[in-house]
C-alpha cells in the first residue's frame, strides 16, 4: 500500500520547493493550465508478447523467462521468416508512449502489442532484440517499473496508465521517465496540450542538423547540453532532477543500440529515423514529419554482435554528461531567469552540483533514488512505496555492488 510521507528537500540552503511539483504529485497541472490528454485505453488483461519460436534458437540470444541469454548477436532482427515479430501498426486501443524502443517492441510484438508489458517481457526483449547484457536489461526494466509501473505485479504501461491500479503511472507521467530537455520531445509545461511524450519532428530535425545526420556519442553529449540550455532559457517551470541523467543514458541509444550492428555500425539518420517514426516531408527536404507510435525496426537491421553491459552505459552516461558541460540539478521557479540549485545530500548533490560525476558516482546516485528515495523526482511530497524499494533491491543489489556503492 502506498503511503504519502513528507520529505525535506533542501534547495539553495533553504527548506523550499517548486510549487508546481506539488500539482504534479497530486495528479498534474491540467486543472490550472487547462491541458487536455486523450482518453487512455484500458487493458485489464494484457495481450502478452508473441512467444519466441524454438525454430529460431540461434536467431536471437535465447533469452527467455527473464533469464540471461547467450549475449551472442550480430543477427538479423526480426529473424527471416519470423512472422510473429513482423511489424504490426498500433490500433486506436493500443498504448504507445515516449520511448521509441518500447514503442517499436510493442509494434513487433516483442512485448505486448497493447502496450501493457511486464518485467519478464522487458528483460527478454532487450536481450533478444538489442543484445543488451542481462544486467543492463534488468536495470532498465526495474527502473521503469519502480518509477512508472506496479512493482507488486511487475507491470508497466509504456504510455498512459491504462488498466494500472496505481495513480500517475505509465511512462507518460511527468518528470520520471519523461523529463524536461529530452532528446526529441516537448517540455511538459511548454507544450500547448501537455503532450511531452510524442516525438516532436521539429526537435528531431534540430538533432539531425546539430549532429549532421550522424548520432555518435561525440555529438550526443553536446546536443543534450544544448537541449538543457534551451529548456532552462524558455521554460519557466523547467526542472532537471537526478532522473534527468537517465535521459543522458538514453542518448547513447542511437550509437549503441539503434545503429545496425550497434557501435560496430553507423548511427546515421537513414537508420535512426525508423526508431523515431519520422520521415522527411519530401525528398531532400529539411522538414520532418512524425508518426508517433509507429516506430519500427529498419529493413535489414542486425543487432549488436556483443552484449552491451550495465557498466558500459554508466561510463558513457558519465562521458555525455561531461560533454554537455555538467548541467546543474534544480529548476526555474516560475521565471526563466530564476534557476535554483537542488541539494540532495544522500545522492551527492549540493547546490545543483553532482560531487562525483564519474560512472561510479552516477550509478550510486541511481541506487539511492531507486532503492531509498524513489518516485516523483524529489518533489515535496513523495509517494514512498516499500514494495518498490524491495523490488529494486531484489533485482539490482548485486549490480550496484559492483560499482562500490554503499549498502542500503
Amino acid at each position: 500500500m502506498y503511503t504519502q510521507i513528507p520529505i525535506l528537500l533542501t534547495i539553495a540552503g533553504t527548506v523550499n520547493g517548486y510549487a508546481w511539483m506539488e500539482r504534479i504529485a497530486n495528479g498534474g497541472p491540467a486543472a490550472t493550465l487547462d491541458k487536455r490528454a486523450p482518453i487512455c485505453p484500458i487493458h485489464l488483461a494484457p495481450q502478452g508478447a508473441a512467444p519466441y519460436s524454438d525454430y529460431y534458437p540461434s536467431k536471437y540470444t535465447g533469452a527467455k523467462n527473464g533469464l540471461p541469454g547467450t549475449g551472442k548477436g550480430g543477427v538479423l532482427v526480426p529473424a527471416a521468416g519470423d512472422t510473429a515479430h513482423a511489424y504490426s501498426p498500433p490500433s486506436p486501443s493500443d498504448i504507445r508512449g515516449p520511448c521509441p524502443g518500447l514503442n517499436m517492441a510493442a509494434n513487433h510484438n516483442f512485448i505486448s502489442h497493447d502496450g501493457l508489458t511486464n518485467f519478464v517481457e522487458l528483460v527478454d526483449f532487450a536481450q533478444n532484440v538489442f543484445n543488451w547484457g542481462w544486467d543492463l536489461a534488468t536495470f532498465v526494466a526495474t527502473f521503469g517499473i519502480v518509477m512508472d509501473g506496479d512493482p507488486f505485479t511487475s507491470q508497466l504501461s509504456i504510455g498512459c496508465g491504462g488498466g494500472m491500479q496505481i495513480p500517475n503511472t505509465g511512462l507518460n507521467a511527468h518528470n520520471k521517465f519523461e523529463t524536461d530537455s529530452s532528446m526529441t520531445r516537448n517540455d511538459y509545461f511548454t507544450s500547448p496540450t501537455g503532450d511531452a511524450y510524442s516525438v516532436n519532428a521539429t526537435i528531431f530535425g534540430y538533432m539531425n542538423d546539430y549532429c549532421d545526420g550522424d548520432f555518435t556519442l561525440g555529438c550526443m553529449g553536446p546536443y543534450m547540453g544544448s537541449r538543457y540550455n534551451n529548456s532552462k532559457e524558455t521554460n519557466p517551470n523547467f526542472f532537471f532532477g537526478p532522473l534527468g541523467l537517465f535521459a543522458f543514458g538514453t542518448a547513447t541509444l542511437p550509437q549503441e543500440s539503434f545503429a545496425s550492428y550497434g557501435n560496430a555500425g553507423t548511427p546515421s539518420v537513414d537508420t535512426i529515423q525508423y526508431f523515431w517514426a519520422v520521415n522527411r516531408s519530401a525528398s531532400g527536404s529539411s522538414t520532418w514529419i512524425a508518426n508517433p507510435g509507429h516506430e519500427t525496426i529498419p529493413p535489414n537491421w542486425c543487432n549488436r554482435p556483443t552484449a552491451l553491459s550495465f557498466a558500459e552505459i554508466f561510463g558513457e552516461t558519465s562521458q555525455l554528461y561531461a560533454e554537455a558541460g555538467y548541467p546543474a540539478f534544480g529548476g526555474n521557479v516560475g521565471k526563466t531567469d530564476a534557476f535554483v540549485g537542488l541539494t540532495f545530500e544522500a545522492g551527492g548533490i549540493e547546490n545543483g552540483i553532482l560531487k562525483d560525476p564519474s560512472a561510479e558516482g552516477i550509478a550510486c546516485l541511481f541506487q539511492q533514488v531507486l532503492m531509498d528515495t524513489v518516485p516523483q523526482s524529489l518533489s515535496i511530497v513523495l509517494t514512498q512505496d516499500p514494495i518498490a524499494s524491495a523490488f529494486a533491491k531484489t533485482n539490482l543489489a548485486g549490480i550496484f555492488k559492483s560499482f562500490g556503492c554503499p549498502a542500503l
